[in-house]
C-alpha cells in the first residue's frame, strides 16, 4: 500500500504544481483534517476541502508571488506518506525570498487524504510572510 500511497501523493503535488486546485481538492476526503503548523499565518486546524482552499491555498498564493511546493523525498508506511518538500517564492509584503524546507504527513483512507499535517520553521516563514500582513482570514 505504501507505493500506491506515494504515487497518490506525488499526483497531488503534480496537480498543485499545474495549478489544478480542483484535482487537489478532489483527492481530499470530505471530512479531511488539515493541520497547518501553529505559528503560521494560516496555522491551526481546517476541516474540509473548502476550508483548506479558502484559509490556506488562497491566502498563500496571494501572500507569496510564484509560490511553489517541490517534493524532494517521499517516504511511505502503510497508508501514511511523509514528504520532505521545499517551499519557494517571494513574499509580496516583504520582498523576501522564500526557500524553506518543510515536512508534510498525509494519512490516506479509502483512496483519499483523511489528514494532513505540516511541520515547518514558522519563524523563518514569518520573515517572508509576517502574520500581520497575510490575507488569511482571522
Amino acid at each position: 500500500m505504501s507505493e500506491e500511497s506515494i504515487e497518490f501523493v506525488e499526483g497531488i503535488y503534480g496537480a498543485f504544481a499545474r495549478g489544478d486546485v480542483p484535482a487537489v481538492l478532489g483527492a481530499f476526503a470530505d471530512d479531511i483534517e488539515w493541520y497547518e503548523a501553529e505559528g503560521m499565518p494560516y496555522g491551526g486546524l481546517h476541516r474540509g476541502g473548502e476550508a483548506v482552499a479558502q484559509n490556506v491555498f488562497g491566502p498563500i498564493t496571494e501572500d507569496v508571488d510564484g509560490f511553489a511546493v517541490t517534493p524532494e523525498e517521499l517516504i511511505g508506511s502503510g497508508g501514511s506518506v511523509a514528504a520532505v518538500v521545499r517551499y519557494t517564492g517571494t513574499g509580496k509584503a516583504t520582498g523576501n525570498a522564500l526557500d524553506l524546507p518543510a515536512v508534510h504527513v498525509f494519512d490516506i483512507r479509502d483512496g483519499k487524504v483523511a489528514r494532513f499535517r505540516q511541520f515547518i520553521d514558522t519563524v523563518r516563514f514569518a520573515e517572508v510572510v509576517p502574520a500581520a500582513v497575510t490575507t488569511a482570514p482571522r
